[in-house]
């Protein structure tokens, strides 16, 4: 149930992160080297900010395979 509730987070936090770059206009200057750069370093905090809100919401639970 964490997971699903760390992926439903993630999920949230994706379109969020879309809509900002979609409102900002970033999706649409993507020919431009400076907003494509600038764009690709936002995707790489989006994906490191839904690492960590996975880890942090889902806790161990997702990598413990084996009940011991």
């Amino acid at each position: 149930m964490a997971s699903l509730k760390a992926i439903a987070a993630m999920a949230i936090f994706s379109v969020v992160v879309f809509f900002g770059m979609n409102a900002v206009g970033l999706t649409d200057k993507h020919s431009d080297p400076l907003f494509a750069l600038l764009g690709a370093v936002v995707l790489l905090v989006a994906l490191v900010i839904n690492v960590t809100l996975y880890l942090k919401i889902a806790g161990e639970a997702p990598f413990k395979w084996f009940n011991d």
